[in-house]
């Protein structure tokens, strides 16, 4: 069985690095309204299980398993990509059949993960300035509740939209039809994600977007992109602290 010589603890190496990292490529922002949070890599810090979950099943078959340097250079969405990255054959293996192992897998590690550092604060202080908090997830929508429910977060947000499946092919039909539900106005919202899907979404829908390098992708990776990066939720009050007349 062949393996990445670069372990899932290097993870926090580079997580670490990345935290050293000065907030740039801060653009311009008008008064926010509503906070669309993401779920996976934004408030739930849970690369490494991902990580661990998919070593199970590829150590199984005899494939090569990933690291964290590979997972962060190849995560993408529809997240079928990414399972061909590592050299799954779909012309021969159902993907739904392996989102099932893959969630199965996830789920009885789920237990091991944690919120990112100062999620409850963050929430909590946004709420108290009377944000309207709303959770878009590719992650299906019974274990998106399940899961705030777990963590103690579900009263922090107006509403949860996750997925109607496990196959993780995105959200942006999802954050349409969220936005058109929840009468938002785009230009007074704000998306909050780790990934460049979440900035995907944001252009979908016509709102603005802060991405957060804490997730699943890494700084270097979204800095490439055209949009506000920030390390920490400590920069992203921030950012918004420069459009926000905030409560002492």
């Amino acid at each position: 069985m062949k393996i990445y010589d670069t372990k899932i603890a290097d993870l926090k190496r580079i997580r670490n690095n990345n935290r050293m990292n000065k907030l740039n490529n801060t653009h311009k922002f008008s008064s926010v309204e509503t906070l669309l949070w993401d779920w996976n890599g934004t408030l739930l810090d849970d690369v490494d299980i991902c990580i661990t979950a998919m070593n199970k099943m590829l150590a199984g078959r005899d494939m090569a398993t990933i690291n964290s340097e590979f997972y962060y250079k190849n995560f993408t969405f529809p997240v079928i990509r990414y399972y061909e990255a590592m050299g799954w054959d779909f012309s021969v293996q159902n993907f739904n059949d392996i989102s099932i192992e893959f969630m199965a897998n996830y789920d009885a590690l789920f237990y091991s993960s944690s919120l990112h550092q100062n999620t409850f604060k963050t929430l909590e202080f946004f709420k108290e300035q009377g944000y309207k908090q709303i959770v878009v997830s590719a992650l299906e929508h019974n274990r998106l509740i399940e899961s705030l429910s777990i963590h103690g977060l579900d009263h922090f947000f107006d509403a949860s939209y996750g997925i109607e499946n496990i196959l993780g092919g995105g959200k942006i039909h999802l954050a349409k039809r969220m936005i058109e539900e929840q009468n938002l106005i785009p230009e007074r919202t704000c998306m909050i994600g780790d990934t460049e899907h979440d900035l995907e979404v944001a252009q979908a829908i016509g709102t603005q977007c802060i991405l957060v390098a804490h997730g699943h992708h890494t700084i270097e990776r979204l800095q490439k992109l055209n949009v506000t990066v920030v390390n920490n939720f400590m920069e992203l009050k921030e950012v918004l602290k420069k459009v926000s007349n905030f409560k002492v």
